[in-house]
């Protein structure tokens, strides 16, 4: 596992941005599971956004969509729906539900424009490492003390 370079800051778990986030995961999974068990076998399905989506090409699932999707994978090997595709009407439908009110900028807005430089999910705890610490302005990000995280990473290796 990676750590983040210091500063590194922790989204607080009670606040709103944390509890969307954490909403928002949740119908994440629950949408890939339902969406593997019901459309796919070999769990094919590639997402990277709710305009975004397709089929791993060396999946047993491409046989099955070929046809729907576009001819040249991208860099992932990832086989992108048509927009003329039923499948890509009806996954667009259910990944709109599933991102709400999703904003990818909201980081942006909390540490800052180009302030992060990566973000980590150790269980339910939630870090970021930031640039330059004079651009954090949110109260919904506290700096945690970088020895502290690693005893947090640390700990997680171990189980």
């Amino acid at each position: 596992m990676q750590t983040l370079d210091a500063p590194v800051y922790e989204v607080k778990q009670d606040s709103e941005w944390y509890k969307k986030t954490m909403a928002r995961r949740k119908r994440q999974e629950k949408f890939f599971k339902e969406i593997n068990e019901k459309y796919f076998k070999d769990n094919g399905f590639s997402y990277y956004h709710s305009e975004w989506f397709g089929v791993q090409g060396d999946s047993e699932d491409y046989e099955v969509y070929k046809n729907e999707l576009r001819k040249n994978p991208d860099k992932n090997g990832v086989h992108i729906f048509k927009k003329n595709s039923k499948y890509f009407k009806a996954f667009k439908e259910m990944l709109d539900e599933v991102e709400g009110d999703f904003s990818p900028f909201a980081s942006h807005d909390r540490l800052g424009l180009n302030n992060m430089s990566g973000s980590q999910w150790i269980g339910d705890r939630w870090f970021f490492g930031v640039k330059r610490e004079s651009e954090v302005k949110s109260d919904e990000v506290e700096k945690i003390d970088f020895k502290d995280y690693l005893a947090v990473v640390a700990k997680s290796l171990d189980e």
